[in-house]
């Protein structure tokens, strides 16, 4: 049986509600429409009081800010001290908590408790030494496997037949980066070595290899090749086409945090062909930032195709916006908070638009302080227009990366294909 995390109402004017979470997802409570238990006439709540994010079996609360704090089991996590203002309540750290098995979330007259049933295990010996071979592996000394490798925040040591690991390029929150050579040939490759924050069984993790097939078959110029992948020590990995240039993200960093439009043109309709093609073959990358398109030669190429997503379906990921390996979701749409499982070429639209307006103008769309959590910003406040970073830039130009990052994924491009003709139109 898989692991799931339910959240029941006991106390309040949704009383009675039961959700349940088989799969990784988040969670709102507040007084906004789009929440999911929507308080609106209780005075203690705000407008979006905290996030929960699940991955079963885990789950973590994180208030959002909120004027009166959000309980767990009693204790105040998050929202203002008496007689701080709300600069000085911004500037402490976004306060979170993992939640176990019978916590108690209060916020205001409302109360929630969290049950989470843990996967069933099966049967077997305890791990034997030396340490077995994938394949010899039961459920329960994969997941401890997994598990260690996880806490200790690297790759164990790599042995893929018929390659040679030359050095770490980098790391981030899924996993590794290392450079090696093809010995058949002597081409240089890259390999990602993924590190699920949480553990699986191995059936898990071959429908996850499985679905990295589909991707793999993904063949374009602007689009990082996958060679093969397969699993060491239990952990998944995948051969990709080597790109010698490194990430736009070290490319505008090298230029000083921005690039001139000369420069960042040919990037742009290159990364829009490759997206274009992706979404044509019903493929939606969920992942886009500039630190996922990789140059080579010149030639700009969208990397990581389907990770984020096939990591999230499988149970892979662990939690993303949450908890101790959560990243700052900068390149991210609204709905992706609110509407994650679901979706669609849209949200690619808005964040590689997001990805070019950092490029041109070293800013980001939405007005980001260290005063205050990232989550509550995308949720409570609109994007600056591109022409106000960048007085500049053609008028036409920034019109339509403007569109591209409407909040409403309707009034957006529903494509890269048709976000890429209208941007070449104002580049003529």
């Amino acid at each position: 049986m898989s692991a799931t995390v339910q959240l029941q109402v006991t106390e309040g004017i949704a009383k009675g509600k039961l959700f349940t979470f088989d799969a990784h997802d988040t969670f709102f409570l507040g007084r906004h429409p789009d929440c999911q238990v929507h308080l609106p006439d209780d005075a203690c709540v705000s407008r979006h009081h905290f996030i929960l994010e699940v991955c079963p079996p885990q789950a973590c609360v994180r208030d959002l800010g909120s004027r009166n704090g959000t309980y767990v089991n009693g204790r105040k996590v998050g929202g203002r001290q008496e007689g701080e203002s709300p600069e000085e309540g911004a500037r402490r750290a976004y306060p979170e908590v993992t939640l176990k098995q019978g916590d108690r979330i209060q916020v205001g007259d409302t109360t929630l408790e969290v049950h989470i049933q843990q996967a069933a295990k099966q049967a077997g010996p305890p791990p034997a030494a030396p340490v077995p071979s994938f394949d010899e592996l039961n459920p329960q000394q994969l997941a401890d496997l997994l598990l260690k490798a996880a806490k200790k925040g690297k790759a164990p040591r790599l042995d893929i037949p018929g390659y040679q690991i030359e050095k770490e390029l980098g790391r981030g929150g899924f996993g590794v980066v290392f450079r090696a050579r093809r010995l058949a040939d002597g081409i240089p490759v890259a390999i990602k070595v993924m590190l699920p924050r949480v553990a699986v069984e191995p059936v898990e993790l071959e429908k996850f290899l499985r679905e990295m097939t589909v991707t793999a078959q993904l063949r374009h110029a602007n689009i990082v090749k996958l060679f093969d992948q397969g699993h060491s020590e239990g952990l998944p990995y995948f051969i990709m086409e080597y790109c010698e240039g490194g990430s736009l993200w070290d490319h505008i960093q090298k230029h000083g945090g921005k690039l001139p439009l000369k420069l960042a043109q040919p990037i742009m309709l290159a990364a829009l062909e490759g997206l274009a093609h992706a979404h044509q073959s019903g493929i939606v990358h969920r992942d886009l930032k500039p630190q996922n398109i990789l140059l080579d030669r010149g030639i700009a190429r969208i990397s990581d195709f389907g990770l984020a997503k096939n990591f999230q379906q499988a149970g892979l990921s662990g939690l993303s916006m949450t908890g101790n390996y959560a990243g700052t979701p900068l390149f991210m749409p609204r709905e992706q908070l609110i509407n994650f499982k679901h979706l669609k070429p849209a949200s690619d639209v808005w964040s590689i638009a997001a990805t070019f307006y950092f490029m041109l103008t070293g800013a980001f769309p939405y007005p980001f302080t260290d005063k205050r959590d990232p989550i509550d910003v995308i949720l409570n406040e609109p994007i600056i227009p591109i022409e106000a970073r960048l007085k500049t830039l053609p008028k036409a130009l920034c019109g339509e990366i403007n569109r591209a990052l409407s909040p409403k994924s309707s009034d957006r491009p529903s494509t890269a294909h048709l976000l890429g003709a209208a941007i070449r139109q104002t580049l003529n």
